[in-house]
């Protein structure tokens, strides 16, 4: 039997929220997505549902609450704190990374702009998430 496990995307771009969500599918047919426009919604959505994600996908910038504030109420949530979490931006510059990374992030990615490069990031945070680091 093939288990569908859940990846979270979290981003206030709807575009680039719908893009990554296809990518997956095509890369990772064996998973599901779910999409969340900030980490307010993120939290809330945790907080209502019954299974949680094998791994979050988040934008570092956004309204609401951003990355950085999300993840340190992820980690510090015993029910949440495993969950691994990939942080991106197009902007962030080296001193906001190191505090992504102490904030709890277990990897930080820059977006990529480019479709084909889109396709690769999906394809590699699919094989290494889903396949190489078993986390089940």
């Amino acid at each position: 039997m093939i288990v569908e496990r859940s990846i979270y995307i979290v981003d206030d771009h709807a575009d680039f929220r719908f893009i990554l969500k296809q990518l997956f599918s095509m890369a990772v047919p064996r998973s599901t997505t779910r999409l969340f426009e900030n980490g307010q919604a993120l939290l809330d959505g945790l907080n209502q549902s019954d299974a949680l994600p094998v791994l979050i996908l988040m934008d570092c910038h956004m309204p609401v609450l951003d990355g950085y504030q999300t993840i340190l109420q992820l980690k510090q949530s015993a029910a949440y704190r495993h969950i691994p979490v990939v942080m991106m931006s197009s902007e962030a510059d080296s001193s906001e990374i190191r505090n992504l990374y102490r904030a709890g992030a277990n990897s930080f990615i820059r977006k990529p702009i480019e479709f084909t490069a889109q396709m690769e990031l999906v394809a590699q945070l699919g094989k290494y998430w889903l396949d190489t680091n078993l986390i089940e």
